[in-house]
């Protein structure tokens, strides 16, 4: 159950902001996002308050290129930040047959047409989000009826919901994260689905196959410093004519994880950009397997 109350922490800086976003997230902060020009994150209340803000500031000290990070926090009741929350979010309409609608919308669906609904809570993954809108467009033009997916970060479970709804089989829906592990959960009673996704609480690693391996394809909506160590993870997971799709990647950045991939094994056969963050859909190079 989610706490009565959040911390909600605003860091104003200038550094490293990826290194300081992942430096929230790893406190235990919920998905951050740049407001005003500052990184706001949401954390369950800690045991010592004045603790936890010493902490981030010698964290975040490291990253700053300037003078020492400024903090400043406030107490989000737990109502109200789901009133603030749900007050940004409406149906979205993402190809000409998919739709993402949050839970408390009464959205009409016409003949053909496919709706997810959602209820994200603190987990990442709604389709306000451009990286998740684009691994949704490009999971619709590739996905097959019958296959078996894997989900690798699913966060509200928005990937593997959408992947059931249009047709696999199975999807596996790995997630690190507790909290988001039970949103998921709601998530796919909401969508019909809990008899083709599985939600398993894992830290997914580099080296080996994943759990479950092999699939036909591989869905990562993550930052690009996750996805690179786990590309190998990823070549070795998959059938030989899968498909790998990376999202959650800045655009100056998607050199590097098409380097990576490369080395691992894959070649590029697909991109979307919307607001400055790429997605890719890759295959196995048959010429390298």
């Amino acid at each position: 159950m989610p706490p009565d109350r959040w911390l909600k922490l605003t860091v104003r800086f200038s550094g490293a902001e990826e290194e300081a976003t992942e430096t929230l997230l790893a406190l235990g902060g919920s998905a951050v996002e740049e407001a005003g020009g500052a990184l706001v994150t949401y954390l369950p209340p800690p045991d010592d308050l004045d603790s936890l803000l010493s902490l981030v500031r010698d964290r975040l000290a490291g990253y700053s290129r300037t003078s020492d990070p400024q903090l400043s926090w406030e107490w989000q009741p737990q109502e109200e930040w789901e009133t603030l929350w749900r007050s940004g979010l409406g149906p979205r309409r993402i190809t000409p047959r998919l739709i993402v609608s949050p839970s408390w919308e009464d959205f009409p669906v016409g003949p053909g047409e496919i709706r997810v609904v959602l209820d994200p809570g603190m987990a990442f993954g709604t389709a306000e989000h451009a990286t998740t809108r684009g691994c949704l467009r490009i999971l619709d033009r590739t996905i097959k009826p019958g296959e078996r997916l894997a989900d690798v970060g699913s966060g509200s479970g928005i990937l593997a919901i959408a992947a059931a709804l249009l047709g696999a089989d199975e999807v596996l829906a790995l997630e690190m994260d507790e909290m988001s592990c039970e949103t998921a959960i709601g998530n796919l009673a909401r969508n019909r689905v809990a008899d083709r996704v599985e939600i398993r609480r894992a830290l997914v690693e580099g080296g080996g196959p994943l759990s479950g391996a092999p699939f036909e394809g591989i869905m990562a909506n993550l930052q690009s410093h996750l996805i690179l160590p786990l590309l190998q993870a990823f070549i070795s997971s998959l059938k030989p004519r899968g498909w790998l799709i990376l999202s959650g990647i800045l655009g100056e950045e998607r050199g590097q994880v098409i380097f990576g991939a490369s080395e691992a094994g894959f070649r590029l056969v697909e991109t979307d950009e919307e607001e400055g963050w790429w997605t890719g859909l890759f295959r196995p190079d048959s010429d390298r397997r």
